[in-house]
């Protein structure tokens, strides 16, 4: 993949992420997908070598529940106004149309909900996405929903309830992969134990090395590992390095006056809260200890050891985090990545494994479970 100290081609990669957050930037913004300030757009979709990509609906647990669907299915009518229609890239559902897109040479583009509050605890809901062509659904972002608790919130269900359950199961039938990135850990083991199938967790690192609550312990390592899961590293300094973690809390904490004072008021409008937290938390990333792609690395080796070369991948979370290691600005800079691996020894069917095998061939299992 490499000669004479050259970075590695775009056309000899196989890059497939599992996770941005573009398609939010493209509603949010008057961007075009062919061009933009973002991490992702079709100039640096080719010059990084980025062959598939998994884009998250997300939408901020604020909405929900009146406003969580609505925002969802705008932001899927996004992707298709901004991204589909123009010929920018192909939606895919199945493994046979990913390799359709990739022998068209267009970028084959799979849609997850990023939070499960979007189906309004509804399995009929969920089903309705399903035939829109959503493929996937983190079970839960920063907040708890009715029926799983979230990572980041006060424990409500202890794990997952009998809806939660109920619509765990549903998702292996279907053949949705099961994302648990953003899940408590109760949540987590809940999951492994109402389902067989395979799971993933699409953007999140290892807390051994990062110890939040976010990362995964190892004991989550080797349980999804050992039934073929997928676990995608993510790119954001703040999950690679606790110090960064902490700079970002400290800072963000300062604005807390500040933030009661503009939102005083409009407590009840969760666009703009939305848009003043994301401000702050902006400015709070910004200009904290840099890190490094090899600290990025020291994930994947981590994971890759705890659990298998076979279930580790890239979630870069790209368009959804507000900074990146050095030399991993966007997604022209894959190359780098590949090159950086390959000086810490991978060889390339292993490289080839962590950009994109990996991920496809979970898909291709979730897919085979759901028949």
């Amino acid at each position: 993949m490499k000669k004479n100290g050259s970075l590695p081609k775009p056309a000899n990669l196989f890059v497939f992420d599992a996770h941005c957050d573009t398609a939010s930037v493209l509603f949010d913004q008057p961007w075009a997908f062919s061009r933009n300030p973002g991490h992702l757009d079709l100039q640096k979709i080719r010059k990084g070598g980025l062959k598939a990509q998994i884009f998250a609906i997300w939408v901020d647990p604020l909405l929900a529940p009146q406003r969580a669907m609505k925002r969802a299915l705008q932001l899927l009518q996004t992707m298709e106004q901004k991204v589909f229609q123009p010929g920018h890239a192909l939606k895919v559902t199945s493994l046979s149309e990913m390799t359709a897109a990739l022998h068209h040479k267009k970028l084959a583009a799979w849609l997850f909900l990023e939070g499960g509050h979007i189906i309004e605890n509804s399995p009929e809901i969920l089903h309705i996405f399903h035939s829109l062509g959503v493929r996937g659904m983190t079970l839960t972002h920063s907040k708890n929903t009715d029926w799983a608790d979230s990572t980041t919130d006060t424990p409500r269900a202890n794990g997952l309830t009998a809806l939660g359950r109920q619509i765990v199961r549903q998702m292996a039938q279907m053949g949705m992969a099961i994302d648990v990135s953003h899940a408590s850990d109760q949540t987590i083991a809940q999951v492994l134990k109402t389902t067989s199938v395979p799971i993933m967790a699409s953007h999140s690192n290892a807390r051994k090395l990062c110890p939040i609550p976010r990362n995964l312990p190892d004991k989550f390592i080797r349980e999804i590992t050992a039934r073929k899961g997928f676990i995608g590293a993510n790119f954001f300094p703040a999950f690679i390095k606790r110090s960064v973690f902490d700079q970002i809390e400290e800072n963000f904490n300062k604005f807390a006056k500040e933030i009661q004072e503009r939102t005083a008021g409009r407590l009840d409008d969760p666009d703009f809260l939305s848009q003043v937290e994301w401000e702050y938390y902006l400015r709070a990333a910004a200009g904290n200890d840099a890190v490094e792609i090899e600290q990025l690395i020291d994930h994947i080796i981590h994971i890759a050891s705890i659990g298998s070369i076979d279930c580790v991948g890239l979630g870069s979370d790209f368009d959804g985090i507000p900074s990146t290691p050095a030399r991993l600005a966007d997604a022209a800079a894959y190359p780098v990545l590949v090159a950086a691996l390959q000086k810490r020894g991978f060889k390339e069917r292993e490289i080839r494994k962590i950009c994109g095998l990996n991920l496809k061939n979970f898909l291709q299992r979730i897919e085979k479970k759901g028949k």
